[in-house]
């Protein structure tokens, strides 16, 4: 009996042992992987911030060209001088519009020196605000 019991013990005690092992074992390669998992999300975070701030840098680039865009604003029409009557032409300054009745001589002084250097006007409800005021 004491044979038998002793060999029990032993293996018992084998058991516990390679349950022991299996358990360090097994934790040992976890803690080894969660370092892997951290430093792979450091790498991450870090890859991350540097996508942003590289966004950022574009964002403002696109922002310092759009706005150095909007300094010259397109217009649609010049209005000059053209046998002593005001004339409307398109942006490009050779396509006519229209023809107008205002005579230069009626337009105050400062009005009729923008018209001899092309006064530009930004839209068709400028023009017609500006027709109006000037037809007689």
């Amino acid at each position: 009996m004491k044979k038998t019991c002793s060999i029990r013990l032993f293996i018992l005690g084998i058991i516990i042992t390679a349950a022991l092992s299996l358990c360090l074992g097994f934790f040992a390669g976890t803690q080894k992987s969660w370092k892997a998992y951290e430093q792979r999300i450091n790498l991450l975070r870090e890859e991350n911030e540097m996508l942003l701030s590289r966004q950022q840098q574009e964002e403002r680039k696109k922002e310092n060209t759009a706005e150095s865009l909007n300094v010259i604003a397109p217009y649609a029409y010049v209005l000059l001088a053209e046998d002593g009557f005001v004339a409307v032409y398109q942006a490009d300054r050779e396509t006519l519009y229209a023809t107008t009745g205002i005579l230069m001589d009626s337009l105050p002084e400062n009005l009729q020196q923008e018209i001899q250097e092309g006064k530009v006007i930004d839209n068709e409800e400028q023009l017609y605000s500006f027709l109006e005021n000037y037809s007689s």
